[in-house]
């Protein structure tokens, strides 16, 4: 079965026997958000030139809905944008996009989907891993390229520098020695790795995103606290 880097990242995030992700949803948010763009970057749909400036290339096309929209904000944009830009702007509709991957996840028979609603009135969702089998073959894929370090194909040199970007190291391994050597190893890789510049550009503006936002949220917090 062929995932999407956004589905690889969904999947990976989902717990493996509880109803929730393994992440925050700022991650989920802005880990999104760095997959569309990375999707369209390894479908050599966007590129990014000087001052970390991100076009569409000309005549580029999506078979993709959601990633037609994210085509169509970058192209409708008064003036030429940073990749830092895009992901603060598409990160907010990732959070939301997530349910119609839900949806197409479940269709596959990858998740099950069960919507509900608190008190009757407000609707949430939960999601339950169904097939293990994929993602486990995944993780096991992902972590053979960190110890390898050679080789790796850009689909999975995208989902590793999500893994790096949003803290997912222990998706990978549960193992403090094993998870200490995944760490170091991994943060080398995405530095070293011979990515397009796009792939390397989108790993670590969705870093400084959820750097940024962690921040700002505890800073909001703290003045809350401070001023009750």
């Amino acid at each position: 079965m062929e995932l999407s880097i956004a589905k690889k990242f969904l999947l990976l995030a989902q717990h493996p026997e509880k109803a929730r992700m393994l992440i925050s949803g700022v991650h989920i948010q802005y880990g999104l958000a760095g997959a569309l763009l990375l999707q369209m970057s390894l479908e050599d749909k966007i590129e990014v030139s000087g001052e970390d400036i991100l076009t569409v290339k000309r005549g580029a096309s999506f078979n993709d809905p959601l990633l037609e929209e994210v085509a169509q904000m970058i192209q409708k944009s008064k003036k030429p944008r940073k990749m830092r830009y895009w992901i603060q702007k598409v990160g907010p509709k990732a959070l939301k996009w997530r349910h119609q991957f839900y949806d197409q996840m479940a269709q596959e028979r990858l998740i099950r989907v069960e919507k509900k609603k608190f008190l009757g009135l407000i609707p949430y969702t939960l999601t339950y891993l169904v097939n293990s089998q994929i993602r486990n073959k995944m993780i096991q894929e992902l972590k053979s390229d960190v110890f390898r370090k050679k080789d790796i194909i850009p689909e999975n040199m995208a989902v590793l520098g999500l893994i790096e970007a949003c803290k997912m190291h222990n998706v990978l391994s549960k193992e403090k020695s094993q998870l200490k050597s995944i760490k170091k190893d991994l943060k080398q890789l995405v530095k070293e790795s011979p990515i397009s510049a796009t792939v390397d550009q989108t790993i670590r503006q969705v870093q400084a995103a959820i750097i940024s936002t962690i921040v700002a949220t505890t800073v909001a917090t703290n003045v809350a606290t401070s001023s009750g």
